[in-house]
């Protein structure tokens, strides 16, 4: 027989701490210079257990409920007992004391709990804890007081848990596991009661038993301090919408004969502060309010969504006073259709029926609706009884944004003067509410990126290079950085077109008070290359203003009335970010003559447009600007005074312009010292600025024909592209300007 193996040391004493370690980990130990404040190396000292807590699935089947399963070596070495008290102890986490169970199959420093028991607190697998018998005797424990803290059951569960959680061990603090019906209960023991005062008992831990009376906390979950909704630029449109629900409240004690306003409809564009006004006045009167939207009470069985809607309105009739928000009323009442389902007929209808039962004279409830489309809104909803008055808020002009703006830098730090806020406001054309409070964190982000406490106003500035305006999106374009020193010459023209375009929308005040009305619109017209297009978009660089580029094949649509729907919405966006400036690129495309060919969709748009630039509502800070090449095709009725009334003729350039043009071109040239603009400028007596700018394009590819490694564009290279490069303006169009202008 082989003689028999000594039976392994399983743990050994350390001779410089006086600690015991595993057998394998005394090397570790060693190096980690036996510290004691690791969980990289479990220890025992003191006859505290040194370790992390490891997870199993359900404990098998002998193991009591609420037992901690320990390595009989480790357990021995602690002193513990089978079924004795062991108390578990981690950094920033509630205590445990779980009864001692041995595991032989475990790792000899293991301290294993069931996943399901391990209270959240307890998750991190990486924390040091400590596990050391309790000393002290148990007392019974004759009531304890719980509380669920992470979800709210509204049944009384405490005989199921009384039964659950016999004979465990509990504390003030405490966190008991349970699961409900699928849900994980994290229940928190708040009060424990004993008649056991003894000197030799826990003054700390208790154990169930069948005597103890379970009662569940009546103190409600301490509610978060809510942020008050900060609002700026609508005090006006709040205070509206006040008088309604008061006069609905019957606040006054009125005794009215009339039928008042029980249902609200607030429209506008997305991001306008439409939801924060409604939770603004509901958190104003401190009433209950019950909240309807498409997602929350939608459901695939019949009848099921009315059901839902009919609870919530009755949970507000049975509450009232009361408000009711109905945010994005359009997915639940839609436009009715040829593709409407049945389930959308009979949801609306079901609404419209609980809003009639509104009602009644005691009634003191109130519907806000809020909405981004009007229209797209079942037309029944719309009138006088129902959600009979319409408020819209509009895109924020500069003293709303001023006010917004106030409302929010308030509540951050900053170092912004009046003056400063004023000239944001000037610049933020288009910006809704939202787009102001997306303004504001990005200044805070350029404030933290150079480490400074307080928004300045270059931090603002710079955003406003990043937030793009919401009210602009849809027809926003990128104006390039063109400016008028880029466009040579033509001094007069621009002095004409700063007078009717900028004059107008940055000096109302003086027109007004001159009694003079701004003109309409502008017409520039005159050769093709003359820098019409470049002059437009110089305009709307220079003057800071919302600009809108429309090009004639962007309005018409094959399907009727759709291209006189994209000029009236042209011309509504304009007005809801005025100041604004709409270009019309090729004027002729748009409003050529009528009865030039066959009536269609031409004629429509043009009679819209017409009805737009001088129709019953005014073109309240929107200046037209439109270009063409051939005024003489121009409708009449758009020329009258009143629609586009200044017309400004932009000329070949004469030698002058001819000659700022050229040296503006030639500044990003490379050339030689023999290049004489002056000469050049002589030499192109009816070129267009298009054409100057070829001229030194095709003289830069000649030199480069010769010799691709040239360093210079000289004389030469000009005068050769002059002997083949003629004037491409027929003196015939010339002739229609001349015309034009005297008739």
């Amino acid at each position: 027989m082989p003689p028999k193996q000594a039976k392994k040391t399983l743990w050994v004493e350390c001779e410089k701490c006086g600690c015991s370690v595993t057998s394998n980990d005394k090397n570790v130990h060693t190096e980690l210079n036996c510290a004691k404040d690791q969980v990289k190396c479990p220890f025992i000292y003191n006859g505290e257990l040194n370790t992390w807590l490891e997870r199993t699935g359900s404990p098998a089947d002998g193991i009591p409920r609420d037992a901690v399963m320990v390595h009989p070596s480790a357990g021995s070495l602690i002193n513990a007992v089978i079924g004795g008290a062991l108390q578990l102890t981690r950094e920033g986490a509630p205590a445990m004391l779980k009864r001692m169970w041995p595991s032989k199959t475990s790792s000899p420093a293991a301290v294993i709990l069931p996943a399901a028991d391990i209270p959240a607190s307890w998750k991190n697998e990486n924390k040091k804890i400590t596990v050391a018998v309790l000393q002290e005797n148990v007392s019974e424990a004759t009531e304890v007081i719980i509380k669920i803290k992470n979800n709210k059951i509204k049944t009384d569960i405490c005989d199921i848990l009384k039964h659950h959680f016999y004979k465990n061990y509990v504390a003030v603090g405490t966190i008991l596991v349970y699961y409900y019906f699928g849900k994980r209960l994290e229940i928190e023991v708040i009060t424990v009661k004993s008649k056991d005062e003894s000197d030799n008992s826990s003054k700390d831990w208790f154990v169930l038993s069948n005597e103890t009376i379970w009662s569940m906390s009546k103190e409600s979950e301490p509610k978060t301090q809510k942020k008050p909704i900060s609002l700026g630029g609508v005090d006006d449109i709040v205070e509206e919408i006040q008088t309604y629900i008061k006069i609905s409240f019957n606040e006054a004690g009125l005794k009215a004969s009339f039928q008042p306003t029980r249902g609200l409809l607030i429209y506008g564009h997305s991001g306008i502060g439409k939801t924060a006004i409604c939770k603004y006045l509901i958190e104003n009167f401190k009433c209950f309010h019950v909240e309807i939207n498409g997602p929350a009470i939608f459901s695939k069985y019949f009848g099921e969504t009315e059901n839902t809607m009919k609870s919530l309105f009755d949970k507000a009739v049975n509450n009232q006073p009361s408000i009711i928000l109905v945010d994005e009323i359009e997915t639940i009442c839609p436009r009715r259709s040829s593709g409407s389902t049945e389930q959308e007929r009979r949801i609306t209808s079901a609404f419209v029926s609980f809003l009639d039962s509104l009602h009644d004279e005691n009634c003191k409830v109130f519907v806000l609706a809020t909405t981004r489309k009007p229209e797209a809104i079942d037309p029944m909803l719309r009138r006088f009884g129902r959600l009979d008055k319409e408020i819209e808020i509009p895109v924020p002009d500069r003293v709303r944004r001023k006010d917004i703006l106030y409302s929010l830098l308030k509540n951050l730090p900053n170092q912004m003067s009046s003056q400063d806020i004023e000239t944001i406001s000037d610049i933020a054309h288009g910006y809704v509410a939202a787009d102001i409070v997306n303004l504001c964190t990005q200044a805070a982000m350029k404030c933290i990126k150079r480490s400074a406490k307080n928004i300045e106003k270059e931090d603002l500035i710079a955003a406003v290079t990043i937030v793009r305006p919401s009210a602009m999106r849809e027809l926003l374009i990128e104006v390039p950085n063109i400016r008028w020193a880029d466009i040579g010459g033509m001094a007069d023209l621009k002095l004409k077109l700063r007078q009717a375009v900028e004059w107008p929308l940055k000096h109302a005040e003086s027109f007004k008070r001159l009694g003079v009305k701004p003109p309409g619109g502008v017409l520039m017209y005159g050769p093709p290359g003359c820098s019409k297009t470049m002059i437009a978009k110089a305009l709307a660089t220079e003057s800071g203003l919302n600009f809108l580029s429309i090009k004639g094949p962007e309005l018409f649509s094959k399907w009727v009335g759709e291209s006189e729907r994209a000029v009236r919405d042209l011309f509504t966006k304009a007005r809801q970010v005025a100041p604004s400036v709409i270009f019309f690129d090729e004027m002729d495309a748009i409003g050529g003559e009528r009865g030039a060919g066959e009536a269609g969709v031409h004629e429509r748009v043009l009679a819209q447009l017409l009805t737009e630039l001088d129709g019953v509502v005014p073109l309240n800070s929107v200046t037209i600007l439109a270009a063409t090449n051939r005024p003489d095709r121009m409708d009449r009725a758009l020329l009258r005074p009143g629609r586009l009334d200044r017309l400004i003729y932009v000329p070949l350039p004469d030698i002058e312009t001819r000659l700022q043009i050229l040296e503006l071109k030639l500044q990003t040239m490379s050339i030689g010292d023999d290049v004489n603009p002056h000469a050049l400028a002589s030499r192109t007596e009816g070129f267009s600025g298009a054409e100057l700018n070829a001229l030194c394009q095709e003289a830069a590819l000649r030199a480069l024909e010769k010799d691709l490694d040239c360093a210079e564009v000289t004389m030469t290279y000009f005068e050769d592209v002059l002997r083949n490069f003629k004037p491409r303006t027929p003196h015939t169009l010339l002739k229609v300007y001349e015309e034009f202008c005297l008739g």
